[in-house]
């Protein structure tokens, strides 16, 4: 049986995982539930890698792949969303020297497409003009100088009319990397700030939202940055840190900061954490809830676990509804209520759940909402487009 042992620092993965996608467990997608997931279209669409990170703007979508399968994780696909049904691939971007698009993102004004590369001489930052949103157009680039370890995340914010990155140098190498990004044409990368995170299988990703920066640091855990928003003086080059928590069990890899549009609360923070994962067969841990009431002594409040031998990667939310939608790996897609007081074990709030490429081929990277439809990157199985419960 082929297999592939990941190094600590591999996007998206713990230490010392061991990847393989031959003689997979059955996992029971029966359960009956609150509401349904539905497919409408996609999957199976990219037979030759990994898929990664996802995004999706202009009516398009753009997907990374990762690491290697039967070819070299450094391509992004470029897909055309339809209404419903499956996503149609319309091209693809290499980036040479590298072996995984490990994140992307487009630009608030929808005109910039910007990747994260690494393990690769030169790996870095990509961005691209959108001008054609079918055909991504690389216009700069940013290398981790002496390193191929390259940068594991970034996200993309506008702050004061200024466009940054907030990225994460990878885990074998740990610091938080801040590039301002001037569209000028070509447009230009210039670095901002850095900050050394600690050397505890370092940072993985970042949420920034309303001037401040949650830096997801692994077994350090939470931190939280005022950068511009935190009434500490704090901004995108010159970042202030709040307070910090390290949620039940650490590995800390990614987390989203609720905006609640019914009682108008900020107080939540939802964590993810990642433990070891083995591709298309098993990963683990738990969702914590974090109440930040007090930047600067944040708690943890409740925790979500859900059986099957699966755990968490990436969020998205439907803050309207009050729904938080997780990308479960070989857990696939689940669908929780995360309305009103938030505390201990949220077992019941489970709303939905699917495995959208089948028991044996479900291995769900990431999701998000677009256009009524959440869309999901699932490494085994490809690009789905799917309806909400």
């Amino acid at each position: 049986m082929a297999s592939v042992t990941i190094s600590p620092g591999a996007a998206g993965f713990g230490q010392g995982v061991e990847a393989s996608v031959i003689g997979l467990p059955a996992v029971d997608f029966s359960l009956t539930l609150r509401r349904p997931f539905h497919v409408l279209g996609g999957g199976n669409n990219v037979p030759e890698r990994y898929t990664s990170d996802l995004w999706l703007a202009r009516g398009y979508g753009y997907t990374g792949t990762w690491g290697y399968r039967s070819a070299t994780g450094n391509v992004i696909k470029v897909w055309q969303l339809g209404g419903g049904g499956a996503p149609t691939l319309v091209g693809a971007d290499t980036i040479p020297n590298v072996t995984t698009v490990s994140d992307l993102q487009v630009s608030p004004d929808s005109s910039l497409l910007v990747a994260t590369g690494e393990y690769g001489n030169g790996a870095g930052l990509y961005v691209y003009s959108l001008t054609d949103p079918a055909h991504p157009a690389l216009v700069a680039q940013w290398s981790v100088a002496n390193a191929t370890g390259g940068l594991h995340t970034g996200t993309l914010a506008t702050i004061d009319g200024h466009l940054y990155a907030f990225t994460a140098r990878d885990p074998s190498a740990p610091s938080l990397l801040t590039f301002r990004i001037q569209p000028d044409s070509p447009a230009v990368i210039v670095p901002v700030d850095s900050i050394p995170m600690p050397a505890n299988y370092g940072i993985h990703d970042t949420f920034v939202r309303d001037g401040l920066l949650f830096v997801e640091n692994w077994n350090s855990g939470l931190w939280i940055y005022d950068i511009g928003g935190g009434g500490q003086g704090g901004a995108p080059d010159h970042a202030v840190l709040l307070g910090s928590v390290v949620t039940q069990g650490g590995e800390v890899h990614n987390a989203w900061w609720f905006h609640d549009p019914v009682t108008n609360e900020k107080k939540y923070v939802f964590v993810g954490q990642e433990g070891p994962d083995v591709i298309g067969a098993s990963s683990d841990g738990d969702i914590h809830v974090v109440d930040v009431s007090d930047l600067s002594a944040p708690v943890e409040v409740a925790h979500f676990h859900l059986a099957d031998n699966a755990g968490p990667h990436n969020f998205w939310m439907d803050e309207q509804r009050e729904i938080l939608y997780a990308a479960y790996y070989n857990g696939g897609v689940v669908a929780l209520d995360v309305s009103g007081t938030l505390q201990g074990d949220l077992g019941s709030r489970l709303i939905a759940r699917i495995a959208p490429g089948g028991a044996n081929n479900t291995y769900v990277w990431g999701v998000m909402l677009y256009g009524g439809s959440l869309y999901a990157a699932d490494m085994v199985s490809g690009f789905w487009q799917l309806q909400v419960p």
